[in-house]
């Protein structure tokens, strides 16, 4: 199924993920924090932290930092509205 949605995707341009073109994942005039190297659930979802049956039975690869990377945003986030205060005057 995904590689249907891929393939179909592909004719308009092979650099996709089955669900959007690589361009279409992005806002306009957003900034691209990084790419995650692991599977969107393993983001998502922690699974083998809250249901560990299911895991050991269905899910392999779900230990994903989810902390790190919360904290990693918030302090992106912080620190470019410290230096948007900065640039616009706006500390003292």
């Amino acid at each position: 199924m995904i590689q249907g949605a891929y393939d179909k995707l592909a004719t308009i341009d092979p650099r996709n993920d089955s669900q959007v073109i690589f361009y279409d994942a992005l806002i306009p005039g957003s900034t691209l924090l990084g790419y995650v190297n692991a599977d969107h659930w393993a983001i998502a979802m922690p699974i083998s932290r809250d249901m560990p049956m299911v895991a050991d039975a269905f899910i392999d690869r779900n230990n994903f930092p989810r902390e790190v990377l919360l904290e990693a945003i918030v302090r992106f986030v912080e620190e470019s509205l410290l230096e948007h205060e900065r640039e616009s005057g706006l500390t003292q």
